[in-house]
């Protein structure tokens, strides 16, 4: 039927010869759309009332588009699962994560599953648009929920960290974090060390570590021990006397 206009609680709808009317609430599938926007439309139609000979006939779109929506759910229920690689597009961005169209619908890519890295603005990493890769991590079909994760996709640095690093060893690198108790030396993307406040020159326990250390700054630093297991390295000022 074509949406031939709004009268008073929704719309009316030609269907052949006959009228129709169509509920607000009955228009569209969680729509945010302007109520206008459907007026001209040629829309399918599911009859909810036929009365009077059909001189009163009660349509809903709404009941068309969640059949679609909860087929479409189905198929994908059986080609998505925890552990699949799957394709999608970014199709927005929060400071939480990106919302991904996967096969038409939605999936959640948590900003800590971007990276193996810390990322604190989601802008500098990923765009509107972008294609992407990432693997299923959590289905929540009876909310119609997915969490992606391209960090699971890419090498866990942890892994190989005692091939690369040893105590003693001598490193540059980039503050990350500052806290009450120490600073956190960014050695690579996806491992930090600790420098405790009683390793930092010039800082005592009641230093305000804060105003002498900021984010992104370089800091020659020695590696005092390696537990990979806990992925946890302590680190020391290179320049120390200690």
């Amino acid at each position: 039927g074509t949406v031939e206009k709004e009268i008073k609680g929704g719309y009316e709808v030609k269907i052949g010869n006959s009228r129709a009317f169509c509920p607000y609430s009955q228009m569209g599938f969680r729509s945010k759309e302007d109520a206008s926007y459907y007026v001209g439309r040629h829309l399918t139609f599911k009859i909810s009332e036929f009365k009077e000979d059909g001189r009163n006939i009660l349509v809903s779109n709404r009941a068309i588009c969640e059949e679609e929506h909860n087929n479409n759910l189905s198929k994908l229920q059986e080609k998505i699962s925890v552990g699949n690689v799957v394709k999608g597009t970014i199709v927005s961005l929060q400071n939480y994560g990106a919302f991904v169209d996967v096969n038409g619908f939605q999936a959640l890519l948590p900003i800590a599953e971007i990276s193996r890295g810390r990322v604190t603005n989601i802008e500098e990493v990923l765009q509107v648009g972008q294609k992407i890769e990432a693997e299923v991590i959590k289905t929540d079909w009876k909310q119609e929920r997915i969490s992606l994760s391209i960090k699971n996709l890419i090498a866990d640095p942890w892994d190989s960290v005692t091939k690369k690093y040893s105590v003693d060893k001598k490193l540059t690198g980039k503050i990350s974090r500052v806290s009450d108790f120490g600073v956190f030396v960014e050695l690579e993307e996806g491992i930090d060390g600790l420098v405790h406040i009683s390793e930092l020159e010039n800082a005592t326990h009641n230093t305000n570590i804060r105003k002498l250390y900021k984010i992104g700054d370089s800091m020659d630093i020695i590696i005092k021990s390696i537990d990979a297991q806990n992925r946890r390295i302590s680190l020391k000022c290179a320049t120390s006397n200690q």
